[in-house]
């Protein structure tokens, strides 16, 4: 994993991940702490009000980004062939999910905040656990 912004020393038992969806909620206000996306999101947010709220959480260390690992890359594509949802997945999507692949080898936990279906079945997956937001339900997997 690269860290593109911040440290990923500070990687402890529980991790959220979060895509576009997440931060158009501003849920990165709400959360204090291991907040990570990728530089792929940062492009998909262009609303004045969440790019405002998505700096200021970049701004003052609440959210970092980082980038996965070429391993977990290639388990995430492999692993969203498999489920037949490999091209209903943007490359926005399987950097997210790689990223929380990564994630989860150093977490106990790694939540991924996600609307998008085709993420949530490959999040199940790898373990992870699903915060949706416009339907504020969860879905839990383990590995």
């Amino acid at each position: 994993m690269t860290t593109t912004s911040g440290s990923s020393s500070d990687v402890c038992d529980e991790a959220y991940v979060l895509d576009a969806a997440a931060f158009f909620a501003s849920y990165q206000l709400y959360l204090t702490k291991n907040v990570y996306t990728v530089k792929e999101v940062l492009q998909e947010v262009k609303d004045s009000e969440s790019l405002k709220n998505l700096q200021l959480a970049l701004s003052a260390g609440r959210v970092k980004i980082l980038e996965p690992g070429e391993t977990h890359r290639k388990r995430v594509s492999q692993l969203a062939e498999e489920l037949n949802t490999l091209e209903k997945l943007s490359k926005t999507d399987l950097e997210l999910l790689a990223l929380a692949s990564d994630l989860s080898e150093k977490c106990g936990r790694v939540v991924i905040i996600s609307d998008d279906s085709a993420v949530r079945r490959v999040a199940a997956r790898i373990g992870a656990t699903t915060l949706t937001i416009k339907y504020w339900r969860t879905r839990t997997s383990r590995k």
